[in-house]
């Protein structure tokens, strides 16, 4: 062996200046992107927040802070890769949710009235979604069921209680599963377990 094939060995395991810099870039875009995300956040929060006390304004003294609180602690939530919506998944979902807080409101009142009719018990449940946003929001999207919240999540297994254990819970799980797939134009196959 040469001295020129140890430099040859040398050049092909030693990184280039071309990969250095476009490391360094990568590490730069995606901070950018989570402050962009932050900042969209805080501003969605502040448009809800107008929308519910637009008539108050000393509320603003305590709504723009905690808005840009709320903007700010989504950089401590673990980065995850970026999904493009729907527009018609994000309206399905918007529906859902809307005749889900319905139906949850009338479902508890139902059930306070006549507490016997209460058969409360834990599901477990794995999902099909990727970690990363589609998944959390299956887990806070749960509660839009009635009577039903996420006790724990596990990785894919998620452990949901339930005010009413029917056959009818797993019928909605999994169609909340599918319209959130939907959302994320993920590809999605309704399994019931």
């Amino acid at each position: 062996m040469t001295t020129k094939d140890v430099r040859s060995i040398d050049q092909q395991h030693a990184p280039s200046a071309t990969t250095e810099q476009q490391s360094a870039v990568s590490d730069i875009v995606l901070p950018a992107e989570r402050i962009i995300g932050a900042l969209t956040t805080g501003t969605v929060l502040v448009v809800l927040w107008a929308g519910f006390h637009w008539h108050d304004l000393a509320s603003w003294t305590v709504g723009v802070p905690m808005a840009l609180i709320g903007g700010a602690l989504t950089l401590c939530l673990p980065a995850s890769k970026s999904l493009r919506l729907s527009p018609l998944g994000a309206l399905s979902f918007a529906m859902f949710a809307i005749v889900g807080m319905l139906r949850g409101a009338v479902d508890v009142s139902r059930h306070s009235l006549s507490p016997k009719t209460l058969r409360p018990s834990c599901i477990p449940w794995r999902t099909h979604l990727p970690e990363g946003r589609p998944r959390r929001l299956f887990a806070v999207a749960i509660t839009l069921l009635p009577g039903t919240l996420t006790a724990r999540i596990e990785g894919d297994l998620l452990t949901v209680h339930a005010l009413d254990l029917s056959d009818a819970m797993h019928v909605e799980l999994a169609a909340l599963e599918a319209k959130i797939a939907k959302l994320y134009r993920l590809n999605h196959k309704e399994t019931l377990p």
